[in-house]
């Protein structure tokens, strides 16, 4: 395997698994190592064998970026529950932003990754949804219909889909 395709293998390997800026690092640092080794006078194909697979290093500079805090989604770590809480508690803090005017402005984040918060939505938006059904059927008469089959039948299922959580 040459330089050329090593270095292209390892970049198909990385794009969109990684930043584009630690897949520039990376290239960068084995084509110099590359480089340096082969201006010692060692043979290029020698150097890239002692490299070892462009995959297994992709992999192990994509486990190294997600263990740190330069991961794209924000998480130090993917491993346990303490990392994922603590990412939480920092989504759901408030935040100043800096507009160009000067002056600072609250922005508040809800972390939706809760399912009480996902509970507490969902019933916002049926109530929500309640009072234009309400006001529609009532208009139409037909709200005691509505309200006493099918309103129920909708909170319970809203209730056991929230208690599910998420499919991934």
């Amino acid at each position: 395997m040459t330089k050329t395709e090593f270095l292209q293998i390892l970049r198909e390997e990385l794009d969109g698994r990684v930043p584009y800026s630690v897949i520039q690092e990376n290239l960068n640092y084995y084509n110099s190592y590359i480089d340096g080794e082969t201006a010692k006078g060692r043979p290029e194909l020698q150097v890239i064998e002692e490299l070892g697979g462009p995959r297994i290093i992709a992999r192990t500079i994509v486990d190294a970026t997600l263990d740190t805090e330069d991961r794209p989604d924000g998480f130090q770590s993917y491993g346990g529950r303490e990392e994922y809480d603590g990412a939480a508690k920092r989504t759901a803090q408030k935040q100043y932003t800096e507009y160009g005017d000067g002056q600072k402005r609250s922005v508040h984040y809800v972390d939706f990754s809760k399912w009480y918060v996902r509970l507490l939505a969902g019933l916002a938006g049926f109530a929500v949804i309640f009072l234009l059904i309400t006001l529609f059927m009532g208009i139409l008469g037909l709200a005691g219909w509505i309200l006493s089959v099918v309103w129920p039948v909708l909170l319970v299922l809203l209730v056991i889909w929230f208690m599910k959580g998420p499919r991934r």
